[in-house]
C-alpha cells in the first residue's frame, strides 16, 4: 500500500493552483478582445443610437493596453452612410487605476484614432454627426448617468490624419483633410467624467472640426469661383473698352476725313463761284459798253460834238 504524502498533495496543489492562475491571467490578457468583439453590437446603439461592430480587438489586461481596427460607427437613425470608419484605434490604461477604489477615476494614459474617415451626411438642417452628439449629450445629462459607474480621466485624446467623405442621401462626395484634434486632461479638473460626458466632449471636438473643415473647403472653392469670374470680368470690360476705343478712334479719324473733304469741296465751290462771278462781272461790263456805243453815246464824258 503507497504511503500518503502531505508533502507531495501540497505540491500537487500549488502546481495545479500556479497553472490555473496562468490560465486565468492568459484569459484576462488575451480572451478580452473576443469579449469586445461581441458586446461592440450591443454597446454601440446603447451608448451612441447606431450600430457598431469591431472586427478585430486585441487587449493585454496586464499592461493596459488595447488595439482594435476595423471600429465602424454605423448611420442614426434617419441617415444613411456610416460616420466612422477606423482602421487603428489604441488606447493605454493604467492598470493600478482600475484596481483602485471605486471613488478613484480610471486614468486613461492615452487614446490615439489614427486615419479614420468621417462621413459627413446632411439631410435637411440636420447632420449625422450632430444627431449622434445631441443622443450621447442627453444621456449624459440624466441623474442616473451622473450618479453610476466609475468615472474617467483621460490624459491625452489623439484623432490624427483623419480624412472627411461628403455626403449627400447616402452617397460618397468630395473627399477633404481634416486637421489634427488633440484634448488632454479630459475630466481631471472636476475629479473624473463619466463615460459619457467624456464620450460627448470628443464627439463635440471631431464635429467641429469637421464642420469648419467643410464649411472652409466650401467657401474656398466658392472664393476661387469669384476670382476667376472677376479675372474673366475684368478681362471682358477691358476688350470692350479697348474695341469701344478703337470704334470711337475710328469714327473720329472718319468723321475728320469727311470734315476735311467738305471744307475742301467747300473752298473749291467758293473759288469757282467767285471765278463764275468775276466772268459775269467782266461779261456784263462788256455788254453795257455795246449798248450804249449803240445808242451813241461816248464812252469817255456822254456829250456830242458839234461840227
Amino acid at each position: 500500500m503507497k504511503k500518503f504524502s502531505l508533502r507531495g498533495c501540497l505540491l500537487r496543489l500549488a502546481l495545479a493552483a500556479a497553472v490555473a492562475v496562468a490560465l486565468l491571467l492568459l484569459a484576462l490578457n488575451y480572451g478580452l478582445g473576443w469579449a469586445v468583439e461581441k458586446a461592440a453590437p450591443q454597446v454601440g446603439p446603447a451608448v451612441l443610437g447606431t450600430p457598431l461592430s469591431v472586427s478585430n480587438a486585441h487587449i493585454r489586461a496586464l499592461s493596459g493596453r488595447a488595439a482594435l481596427s476595423g471600429l465602424v460607427v454605423g448611420a442614426p437613425e434617419g441617415f444613411d452612410a456610416n460616420v466612422f470608419e477606423m482602421s487603428d484605434f489604441r488606447l493605454d490604461v493604467d492598470v493600478k487605476s482600475v484596481f483602485a477604489p471605486t471613488n478613484e477615476p480610471v486614468v486613461i494614459r492615452e487614446i490615439v484614432i489614427d486615419g479614420p474617415v468621417v462621413t459627413y451626411e446632411l439631410k435637411g438642417l440636420k447632420d449625422n454627426l450632430h444627431a449622434i452628439l445631441e443622443k450621447v449629450g442627453a444621456d449624459a445629462e440624466k441623474p442616473e448617468a451622473k450618479e453610476g459607474g466609475r468615472k474617467v480621466c483621460i490624459d491625452r485624446f489623439v484623432f490624427d490624419n483623419a480624412k472627411v467623405r461628403v455626403a449627400v442621401a447616402g452617397g460618397k462626395g468630395a473627399v477633404l483633410p481634416l486637421p489634427k484634434i488633440e484634448l488632454e486632461g479630459i475630466g481631471s479638473k472636476s475629479g473624473g467624467a463619466t463615460a459619457l460626458e467624456a464620450v460627448a466632449q470628443i464627439l463635440q471636438s471631431i464635429t467641429v472640426g469637421t464642420v469648419k473643415a467643410v464649411a472652409g473647403t466650401v467657401l474656398d472653392i466658392g472664393g476661387a469661383a469669384l476670382e476667376a469670374a472677376g479675372a474673366l470680368s475684368g478681362k471682358a470690360f477691358g476688350a470692350a473698352d479697348a474695341a469701344a476705343g478703337a470704334v470711337g478712334d475710328a469714327a473720329g479719324a472718319a468723321a475728320g476725313a469727311v470734315g476735311d473733304a467738305a471744307e475742301a469741296a467747300a473752298g473749291a465751290v467758293g473759288d469757282a463761284a467767285g471765278a463764275a462771278a468775276g466772268a459775269v462781272g467782266d461779261a456784263a461790263k462788256e455788254a453795257i459798253g455795246a449798248i450804249g456805243s449803240l445808242f451813241g453815246s461816248s464812252g469817255s464824258d456822254g456829250k456830242e460834238e458839234s461840227k
